[in-house]
């Protein structure tokens, strides 16, 4: 039928109704609402947060899942820009990178959680670029980046030895849950502005590769149980992958979105872990999420302290269980 029009607004509003066959449809869709409650956690984690990557006010921060508290870890410190902090086996000490004032150069320090003392600088005589520290599954021995090349030290600083892979740049080293093993992400051969996440054995001394495709960047390797491990893929947008060490292709997870950034994950329990991500409704670039690696639905940390995720960047998250 064809509608007609009306001089009266009211019997007008009655014409489209009744006509809807002719009308255009303007309801807007309804957006599905996860109701699913955020997962309850007992540990805490460490994360770090600045303003933008080139200000160099990165702070630490601590937040106890069980209390309900925030804190200011690096307040007091006598240490600028600390970030990337990683808990010991025991959930006692982190071991983080930052800048010892007066100077500008990166160190590797060590802190015991619960003191007033001052972190440890662990690399102060070394005059090198000192980053990405990671304790041994047994919490005796650090591996770090100094200078691109891939370290061991122990944790009061004496140097045990140096890994000599084939890129021109090692970073983020992390290792396997066997302790034999480190992933690092290295420069590609033929591109050294993209890497590629490898494996690198201490039994042996050979190199194998994990997640290597040319030309796209591969970064951020955690691992996560002997099976499996982490790792942020970079194309048009950072996304998280799960990968195998076995050599089973490496699995997208669901929680990612292709207009948003997700990254730095970490392993929280079996199925869920932390990230930062840009996705829309966030309070700044980057906020923490937790997110569920089997349905994909993601819950802002702030569902848990208001005060998490903040204006700045959130980035860098490492969880224990202790």
């Amino acid at each position: 039928m064809k509608c007609k029009t009306t001089t009266l607004a009211f019997f007008f509003l009655l014409a489209l109704l009744s006509c809807s066959s002719s009308t255009p449809n303007f309801v807007v869709p309804a957006v599905p609402i996860d109701k699913t409650p955020q997962p309850v956690l007992t540990g805490k984690m460490v994360y770090h947060t600045y303003s933008c990557y080139n200000c160099s006010d990165s702070k630490l921060y601590l937040y106890n899942f069980s209390t309900n508290e925030i804190t200011f870890l690096s307040q007091n410190w006598t240490i600028t820009n600390s970030m990337n902090a990683h808990f010991s086996p025991d959930g006692t000490k982190i071991v983080f990178m930052g800048m010892a004032q007066p100077t500008s150069n990166w160190d590797v320090f060590i802190y015991t959680l619960g003191t007033n003392v001052q972190p440890q600088n662990l690399t102060k005589n070394s005059l090198a670029r000192d980053e990405d520290p990671k304790f041994s599954p047994d919490g005796t021995k650090i591996v770090f980046k100094q200078n691109g090349v891939l370290k061991e030290m122990d944790t009061s600083g004496n140097i045990l030895r140096s890994f000599i892979v084939p890129n021109t740049e090692a970073s983020m080293p992390y290792y396997t849950a066997d302790g034999n093993s480190i992933l690092y992400s290295g420069s590609e051969a033929n591109n050294s502005a993209t890497a590629d996440i490898i494996k690198y054995s201490m039994l042996n001394n050979t190199t194998q590769p994990l997640a290597a495709m040319a030309n796209i960047n591969e970064y951020y390797p955690i691992t996560v149980d002997a099976n499996t491990f982490l790792f942020t893929q970079s194309t048009t947008s950072d996304q998280v992958y799960l990968g195998y060490f076995n050599g089973t292709p490496s699995l997208k997870l669901p929680f990612n979105e292709s207009d948003s950034d997700f990254s730095d994950a970490f392993p929280v329990n079996s199925h869920t872990v932390v990230l930062s991500s840009t996705r829309i409704g966030g309070r700044g670039q980057y906020d923490l999420y937790l997110a569920d690696e089997i349905s994909g639905k993601k819950w802002s940390l702030n569902l848990y302290n208001p005060y998490i995720n903040s204006s700045n960047n959130e980035l860098g998250a490492c969880y224990s269980p202790l």
